[in-house]
């Protein structure tokens, strides 16, 4: 398996796929790609995409660039005839999104979003759960995504054509995983965001919070931030509450609970390694065309939601429909 990895940036799951063989190249933005190459990993690199691309010629293409140039390079890549697995966003904004759609609408290439976290076995579980009727029907549902800022965080986050804002980027895990373990639908959406904590970030916010109608009526709240306190012991804090007709289930990081009739039970699962391993197979599966718990569709679908779900929060007040 050879997987050419574009950028110095995004989380890379795929790497520790089983005797992948691995090049990377720079993108637009920086020399990170490079450095990590020749610094930190084997591997041959380059200073150019397309170079990559012609020498190399990977089985799939990675992309983890500055977040709002992500989707610029998949179109590349996939113009080039490569499958992509990509760092979210896949796109930045919809007319991206739009050329995305089109260059995989045939199913003869594809676009995965590296939502990894449903792979994280607390949400599998819930997932599961759910869908058996342990908690009944499904009436409301919370959902958060919590990150520490740390110290400093690259220029990028600064204008939005670049970061691509805090809903696409940190939003969307909160918004993939409250969809998937629902199964239910997104059909509109309100929202605020804004920066109360890093005014040397200019356009980056660091918060927001969201409304959405989903399917049957059900109400969701989604909230994503960068305020997760440092002292916190670790960097994320995921959150899952959904509340049936017979119960309400908990996901908080590793730990499940269920409450019901008869009682609470709670279990807990670490992401380990061979988690982690399911999860880079899972994902280059799905852009190679196998059954995974991932596709193109969804990850279309969760950037479009994302989007839309930005566009409400930038005109406080308005509900915008999701197709």
């Amino acid at each position: 398996m050879k997987i050419g990895i574009v950028g110095g940036h995004g989380h890379t799951s795929i790497k520790i796929h089983p005797g992948a063989e691995l090049a990377w190249a720079c993108d637009e933005y920086d020399q990170r790609a490079f450095e990590r190459a020749t610094g930190l990993h084997s591997g041959r690199s380059y200073r150019r995409m397309d170079d990559m691309l012609g020498d190399f010629r990977p089985d799939l293409v990675y992309i983890g660039s500055a977040y709002g140039l992500n989707g610029g390079l998949a179109i590349k890549a996939l113009e080039a005839g490569y499958d992509v697995v990509c760092e979210k966003p896949l796109a930045a904004d919809h007319a991206t999104l739009a050329r995305l759609r089109e260059l995989t609408a045939s199913g003869e290439r594809r676009i995965i979003a590296e939502l990894a976290m449903r792979w994280n076995p607390a949400f599998e579980r819930a997932r599961e759960l759910i869908h058996l009727g342990t908690i009944g029907e499904v009436v409301m549902v919370q959902a958060q995504k919590s990150y520490r800022f740390g110290t400093d965080r690259p220029d990028f986050y600064k204008t939005r054509a670049l970061f691509g804002g805090i809903i696409p980027w940190v939003g969307t895990h909160a918004i993939d995983f409250a969809r998937w373990c629902t199964g239910l639908r997104y059909e509109s959406v309100t929202g605020r965001h804004g920066n109360r904590s890093f005014p040397a970030y200019g356009e980056m916010e660091d918060h927001a919070a969201l409304f959405f109608t989903m399917s049957g009526g059900v109400p969701c709240t989604i909230t994503a931030d960068f305020l997760r306190p440092e002292g916190a012991k670790t960097h994320s804090d995921d959150r899952l509450r959904v509340t049936g007709t017979k119960g309400v289930l908990e996901v908080r990081r590793a730990n499940l609970m269920v409450t019901t009739a008869s009682g609470k039970e709670r279990w807990r699962y670490d992401f380990s390694e061979a988690a982690a391993i399911r999860c880079a197979q899972g994902l280059v599966d799905a852009a190679q065309g196998r059954p995974s718990i991932i596709n193109t569709a969804d990850s279309l679908e969760t950037t479009a939601v994302a989007l839309i779900a930005r566009d409400a929060a930038d005109q406080p007040g308005s509900v915008l429909p999701i197709p």
